[in-house]
C-alpha cells in the first residue's frame, strides 16, 4: 500500500492510498482498525470499539 497523504480530522480521517495487490485495502482497513483500537484502549483506558461503521472509499481516477 503506498500512502500519498492523509488528513486527520477530530472525528475521522482521509487516506489517499494505492494499493499494491488488488485486495490491498479491504485487508489493510481492518488491520489498521484493530491495531489502533488497541492502541488507543491501551493508552486511554478504553474498552470496545472507535469506529461506528465500516471505512467508505472512493475511486480516484487520474487526469491527463
Amino acid at each position: 500500500m503506498k500512502i500519498y497523504t492523509y488528513v486527520l480530522r477530530m472525528n475521522h480521517i482521509h487516506l489517499l492510498l494505492i494499493p499494491t495487490t488488488p485486495i490491498g485495502t479491504s485487508k489493510l482497513m481492518p488491520s489498521l482498525g484493530c491495531y489502533y483500537v488497541r492502541y488507543y484502549n491501551n493508552t486511554y483506558q478504553g474498552a470496545g470499539s472507535l469506529w461506528e461503521g465500516g471505512y467508505k472509499s472512493t475511486l480516484v481516477d487520474t487526469w491527463q
